[in-house]
């Protein structure tokens, strides 16, 4: 299935260009929506609202229907929540666009370090930007990270109770602590082998608490209204909003609102396995694969008739995304 509830870039990316393909004129759009996009992700959206009016200006003649011109009024509209969002909550990080007020490498902490990557990935805030990360190589707190379409990342904490985060494809996170992200847009698994390990997870949206008594995993996708898509892979894990809680089984997905939770929804552990990139498209596996396929087996051997579904964006707490994939199994 990909990754997991984001707004759909890289599909995007590959319609664009084979209409790119055909006029520069759209060329030059697709570049301003990813320009855009990119402004948006590091928390500069009144930049990244100048280039996407910019990008609609110039598909002004274009039908209403045209991949390029839904895609810019998507973006559009979720920039602009977005933006009120961060300013409601005094988090505008146009400041960070200063370089004179970045620090330099050398001073860089080390909370973090960098387990696996693959095609593009950048570190900005704080320090000094760095553009070409490499396996092995440590962040520090407070950084940003953003995986350019066709990338991906696994970070792990230095913290020997921390945990070890997963992004691909144009995602967007900072590291708040050994145990705490901010997610701004994408696709995550993140997993913890400690006892007693809570995280604390936030999106443009929510702020919850995830936490579970023995060694966990589950995915994190960000939807198009800010809030979180939150499937349980490992482990019993309890989440908690302000005034909210609920608790998800390995199968179990649940949508995170900006003050309630979805129903539970069951998702077909086997599916994930062979379909998400955030399991597939790393050279090595996460260190609890082997678990996982052992609680894939025992959900289809308690379930003797299901649909396999894909799980895809929130469209309000009643109404979400969901395609059936066709069974060649008798």
């Amino acid at each position: 299935m990909g990754a997991l509830g984001y707004i759909k870039f890289s599909l995007f990316v590959s319609v664009g260009s084979l209409v790119a393909a055909q006029s520069p004129h759209y060329l030059e759009v697709e570049e301003l929506l990813i320009q855009g996009k990119e402004f948006a992700d590091n928390g500069e959206f009144s930049e990244s609202l100048r280039v996407l009016n910019q990008a609609l200006g110039k598909l002004r003649q274009t039908p209403s229907s045209h991949p390029l011109r839904v895609e810019a009024e998507k973006l559009m509209r979720i920039t602009k929540g977005r933006s009120l969002v961060a300013r409601f909550q005094g988090k505008e990080l146009g400041a960070y666009s200063d370089p004179n007020a970045l620090k330099p490498l050398n001073e860089e902490t080390r909370e973090f370090r960098i387990v696996q990557i693959f095609g593009k990935a950048l570190a900005r805030k704080v320090w000094e930007p760095r553009d070409d990360l490499e396996r092995g190589q440590i962040l520090g707190l407070g950084r940003r990270v953003t995986t350019l379409p066709d990338g991906g990342i696994e970070i792990a904490s230095m913290d020997e109770r921390g945990c070890s985060l997963r992004s691909v494809q144009a995602a967007s996170f900072d590291l708040l602590g050994s145990r705490e992200f901010a997610l701004h847009s994408g696709s995550f698994l993140l997993y913890a082998v400690g006892e007693e390990t809570e995280l604390t997870l936030k999106s443009p949206l929510v702020d919850a608490k995830i936490s579970s008594p023995e060694p966990f995993a589950f995915m994190a996708g960000i939807t198009t209204n800010g809030g979180m898509k939150i499937i349980c892979l490992l482990g019993e894990i309890n989440l908690r909003l302000k005034n909210e809680k609920i608790m998800l089984m390995p199968g179990e997905l649940s949508f995170a609102l900006a003050d309630e939770f979805s129903r539970k929804m069951n998702v077909e552990l086997s599916t994930l396995i062979v379909t998400s990139s955030l399991l597939t498209d790393f050279s090595e596996a996460p260190v609890f694969l082997k678990k996982l396929r052992q609680q894939a087996m025992m959900q289809a051997l308690r379930t003797r008739k299901r649909f396999r579904t894909v799980v895809g964006d929130v469209k309000g707490n009643d109404n979400f995304e969901l395609k059936v994939l066709q069974d060649d199994r008798r």
